[in-house]
C-alpha cells in the first residue's frame, strides 16, 4: 500500500509510478479520515509519498502520521518514504523518522526525488524553466525505478538517498517553524475578480476542500485550513489567484492528475 499526499501532482505521479512498478495501489491521505491499516500480510510494505514543504512534512502528513495506530506484531515490517522536492529536503527524513518512532514504527528506507519546483510564495522562488523540468523529469523516472528495486528487495536506504542541501538543520529546525507560523496559511491568498471567471477549478483542485465559491460573485473563498500546497494558484486557468504580492508575475505549473 502506498499512501500519498499531493497538491500539484508531483507526488501523485511518483506514487502512481511506484505503484505500477511494484504492483501496489495508491490511496490519497486526504481521502481517509483515519489511516486504514487492515493488512492481510504482516510482511506487506507501507509506503509514504509526499512533497516537502518548508523543509519538512506538510501539516496534513504530520496529522496522518500522528494518527497511525501504534505498531503491533501484525503491522507491516517494511516502511519506506519518498519525499518529492524542487531542490532539497533539509532534515525532513529525520522529522518523519521521529514521528513514526513515536508511534512505534521503524522507517527502513527514505528517498528524495527532485521534481518540478512549484513554490512561488517568497522572493527568489519561482517555477523551473522548461529545460530544467525536462531534465528533472528524465532523472526522476530513473530515480523511481531505482527506488522500486530497493523497495522490492526490502532494502535500506543510505544517507546519499536524500539531498538535505546546505544549512539543512537550520532550514528544518529554525526556518521551518517560522514558515509554519507565518506562511502556512491561506490568509494571504486573494483573487483578482476582474480575471476570475468563476469556473471553480481552484475549489475542485484543493485536496483539503478548503475553498468554496462565493454564492453571488462566484469567486473563491478560503476556509482557514490550508496546508499551502498552492494547487489553487497553479490550477487557475486565468492566473487570477495570487499569494499576497509574492507570487505576482510568477509562473504556473500544469496540475498532474
Amino acid at each position: 500500500m502506498i499512501y500519498c499526499f499531493s497538491g500539484t501532482g508531483n507526488s501523485l505521479h511518483a506514487a502512481r509510478t511506484l505503484a505500477s512498478l511494484l504492483h501496489e495501489r495508491v490511496t490519497r491521505i486526504t481521502d481517509k479520515t483515519e489511516p486504514d491499516l487492515a493488512w492481510q500480510d504482516a510482511g506487506e510494505a507501507l509506503g509514504l509519498v509526499f512533497p516537502v514543504y518548508g523543509w519538512g512534512m506538510p501539516r496534513v502528513v504530520e496529522h496522518f502520521v500522528a494518527r497511525l495506530p501504534e505498531a503491533r506484531p501484525d503491522t507491516p515490517r517494511y516502511v519506506y518514504a519518498v519525499l518529492t522536492c524542487g531542490d532539497d529536503v533539509g532534515r525532513t527524513d529525520r522529522l518523519l523518522r521521529k514521528a513514526l518512532w513515536q508511534r512505534g514504527w521503524q522507517l527502513h528506507a527514505v528517498f528524495s526525488v527532485q521534481m518540478r519546483n512549484t513554490y512561488v510564495c517568497l522572493p527568489g522562488f519561482d517555477i523551473d524553466t522548461p529545460q530544467t523540468v525536462e531534465h528533472k523529469d528524465s532523472l526522476a523516472g530513473l530515480r523511481l525505478q531505482q527506488i522500486a528495486r530497493c523497495v522490492e528487495a526490502r532494502g535500506s536506504s543510505t544517507p546519499r538517498d536524500v539531498v538535505p542541501g546546505s544549512f539543512a538543520w537550520v532550514k528544518s529546525y529554525v526556518l521551518r517553524p517560522l514558515f509554519n507560523r507565518w506562511l502556512t496559511s491561506d490568509r494571504h491568498f486573494h483573487c483578482h475578480t476582474l480575471r476570475c471567471t468563476g469556473c471553480g477549478r481552484c475549489m475542485r483542485t484543493c485536496p483539503l476542500h478548503n475553498i468554496s465559491l462565493d454564492p453571488q460573485a462566484h469567486t473563491p473563498r478560503w476556509q482557514g485550513h490550508c496546508t499551502h500546497c498552492l494547487g489553487c494558484y497553479h490550477s487557475c486557468p486565468q492566473h487570477a489567484i495570487d499569494y499576497g504580492f509574492f507570487s505576482r508575475h510568477k509562473g504556473q505549473v500544469k496540475i498532474i492528475g
